[in-house]
């Protein structure tokens, strides 16, 4: 009995030892087959890669020359002579006889209003002053003073009788010839007579004042009369408006067959060639133009009569897409007095217009050449960025490594930057590849002559 127990314990004992042994063996199996399979997959590792090549770029010289240095001001574009084409009287109107925004000449027909209003108080006008005429003419023919004078006369020798009488009387009344009633029947009757002189000399000045006064009132009804006529003539011109001066002609204020007012705008026009640039220039700026001859009385005298000025033509106009205007431009005037809040002073340019290129009403710049600045390094403008106000260039040196060089610029000057500081003569910097460099870069330059400099001629760049 003790033998068969323990024979059974020992066979237990056994049985848990193999599923051991078995569980073992599973878990070898499966690390091995998970070393296989993680070994399969795993890819091998890569080799390190080249280098890059440094980036090929053009580069240009940085090359010195003289460059201008102009004065510089926002403009804007005046015509000479502006003019309202209004109208003087009322009416409708008729006709139109231009096109808008063409050129018309000085006396050139434009408008035509209602004339028939006008032509009948012409005709009225012109019989009321042939009635005056005739009425002055009737004034120049009065006879009253005529006969009162004939009247004077005949009186005056009725008294030349009666004194002559009263004489005879009183030398017979001497003589006891006749009584003395007689002399005195005859001194009454030359008394009478001496009255009727003095009345009658009255009625003639009388009568002469009347006409005096007739004819001047008839011919002060002829001046009138006259007048009308004058005013209706004037009012029947009127009713047609002709160009005051050569130029253009801006857009209608009022259509065709429209009633007009008088002193109603019915377009405007100005004067093409040639046309002013005015703008401002501080007392600096206007004492430097001054001591170059700029600024000259005379010229501006000639300039305004269109005579050539004794000083070359020193204005330079650039337009608003940054044009050079072709013509230059010469002094016309400046304001009687500066600004006293901004310190600058009204200045105006004339400038020939001949292409018809400038209208009233433009903005520009003007500038003048001040002086030549020699030995001033140039770079290409398409090597300069500008970033936030800031104006860069990259430069590569003798290692052809690249550094980025902040510049101090000048305005462009033909296809270069005058630079003040940042860049010497000489130095290399990109003009293409731009995008592909950073600070520090060792770049492949190949190089590229630098642009032409502009041209120069006379004052202007």
């Amino acid at each position: 009995m003790k033998l068969r127990t323990q024979v059974t314990v020992n066979g237990s004992r056994g049985a848990g030892v193999i599923r051991w042994v078995a569980l073992l063996a599973v878990a070898g199996l499966c690390v091995a087959l998970a070393a296989r399979i993680t070994f399969r997959g795993a890819s091998p590792r890569p080799q390190a890669s080249a280098a890059p090549p440094p980036p090929a770029v053009v580069v240009t010289p940085a090359i010195e020359g003289t460059v201008p240095v102009y004065d510089e001001s926002v403009a804007q574009t005046v015509a000479v002579q502006t003019v309202e084409l209004r109208a003087q009287i009322g009416g409708t109107l008729e006709q139109v006889l231009f096109k808008e925004g063409t050129e018309v000449r000085k006396g050139q027909l434009l408008f035509v209003i209602d004339q028939r209003p006008y032509l009948a108080a012409l005709q009225s006008a012109q019989a009321q002053a042939a009635n005056a005429q005739a009425t002055l003419q009737q004034a120049l023919e009065q006879v009253q003073v005529g006969q009162a004078e004939a009247q004077l006369v005949a009186l005056k020798a009725t008294l030349l009788n009666a004194r002559q009488q009263v004489a005879r009387d009183r030398y017979l009344v001497a003589q006891q010839a006749i009584g003395q009633q007689q002399l005195d029947n005859d001194t009454a009757a030359e008394q009478a007579a001496a009255a009727n002189v003095v009345a009658q000399e009255a009625v003639v000045r009388n009568a002469a004042l009347s006409t005096k006064i007739g004819i001047d009132q008839a011919r002060a009804g002829v001046q009138q009369a006259q007048a009308a006529v004058t005013q209706a003539q004037l009012n029947l011109g009127y009713t047609t408006v002709r160009a005051p001066i050569d130029g253009v002609v801006g857009l209608l204020s009022v259509d065709q067959g429209n009633l007009v007012a008088a002193n109603q705008v019915m377009a405007t026009m100005s004067s093409v060639d040639p046309m002013i640039a005015q703008f401002n220039v501080s007392e600096l700026h206007l004492n430097e133009l001054a001591s170059l001859g700029l600024v000259s009385r005379s010229d501006a005298e000639a300039a305004n009569a269109g005579r050539p000025t004794q000083t070359a033509s020193a204005f330079q106009l650039i337009l608003a897409d940054g044009s050079v205007y072709p013509h230059a431009g010469a002094f016309r005037t400046l304001n009687r007095a500066v600004d006293p809040g901004s310190g600058t002073i009204v200045v105006q340019a004339l400038f020939p217009n001949p292409e018809r290129l400038l209208r009233p009403g433009m903005y520009a710049r003007v500038r003048v050449k001040l002086q030549d600045r020699p030995n001033t390094v140039l770079v290409p403008q398409a090597a300069v960025q500008e970033i936030q106000s800031a104006r860069t260039v990259f430069v590569v040196g003798p290692d052809n490594t690249v550094s980025l060089r902040t510049i101090t610029a000048g305005d462009p000057y033909g296809a270069f930057f005058p630079v003040y500081s940042g860049v010497r003569a000489g130095e290399r910097v990109i003009v293409e590849g731009l995008q592909k460099v950073r600070p520090g870069m060792p770049v492949t330059p190949a190089a590229q002559p630098a642009p032409p400099l502009p041209a120069v001629s006379g004052a202007t760049k």
